[in-house]
């Protein structure tokens, strides 16, 4: 009789220890598959707030896209025309013209060269602004524009070497123009900061599927393990980032600057 008991006592024993083992595993299991439901959730959340941010910005730069194209078309076709009319209006007084003084003619051809340049800059900005080679002739043609404008004459400032052309004019508009933007912001940056006395682009494919731009630069660089960034720098990032465009810096103080750009050919905007 005391053998059945203590028998019954042990099943007993074993069978709350495994009901709790169970109630303790199947709680675990739940939570567990709450927290993956959970992590899910935010998971997704994170993903349309990035996606709705994304959108966002790719409206606020097609907007800013529209504007500059408006304002550069302005420049060229109004303050263009109208410098461009006033070079006409001097000719007049040229050396002909026998009631024109020496001093004055002096002056006129003082006036002459500011309308000149005052022109080119207004077809620089203009340009800059709203890049008619991208559109009419290719990704290829408006490095060249861009070239033309920063180096103002002098081909040692700046050099471009293109191994992908074939690559690069399969770029769709938005994407060729974001990276044209991209190679502007760089610019500015080395024209402001950095004392650079060469700048060179070269574009070449990697891995055959992957454009690849590098951009570099002779001037002072920086220390590139620091973490605050520039307007310019954000603006190079996001619109890389619109483009599902991958980059590395390579820099360091006294060492010049260096950034691969990688995009695919056929990537969409």
């Amino acid at each position: 009789m005391q053998e059945e008991v203590g028998d019954n006592i042990y099943f007993l024993v074993i069978m709350c220890t495994g009901g709790t083992a169970l109630l303790v595993i199947s709680f675990v299991v739940l939570f567990i598959r709450n927290q993956n439901k959970l992590l899910k959730h935010r998971q997704k959340l994170h993903e349309a707030a990035l996606s709705h941010q994304k959108e966002l910005l790719r409206t606020v730069i097609k907007s800013q896209e529209e504007e500059r194209k408006r304002i550069g078309q302005d420049l060229h076709d109004e303050v263009g025309g109208s410098l461009s009319n006033l070079r006409m209006l001097m000719n007049r007084f040229d050396g002909k013209n026998k009631d024109v003084s020496e001093e004055q003619k002096e002056a006129v051809q003082v006036y002459r060269q500011l309308i000149d340049k005052i022109v080119q800059d207004v077809r620089n900005i203009s340009h800059n602004l709203s890049p008619p080679g991208l559109a009419l002739f290719g990704f290829s043609e408006a490095l060249e524009e861009l070239k033309d404008v920063v180096s103002k004459g002098d081909d040692s400032f700046i050099s471009i070497t293109n191994h992908a052309e074939a690559a690069s004019e399969k770029l769709a508009y938005p994407v060729a123009l974001a990276l044209v933007r991209v190679l502007q912001e760089l610019i500015t940056n080395t024209l402001k900061h950095s004392g650079a006395k060469r700048i060179g682009i070269s574009l070449f494919m990697e891995n055959e599927d992957l454009l690849a731009i590098h951009y570099t630069d002779d001037g002072i660089g920086y220390d590139g393990k620091l973490s605050k960034k520039g307007m310019g720098m954000q603006n190079i990032e996001s619109r890389l980032d619109l483009i599902n465009s991958t980059y590395t810096v390579q820099t360091a103080i006294n060492k010049g600057f260096g950034m691969f750009i990688y995009v695919h050919p056929l990537a969409q905007f």
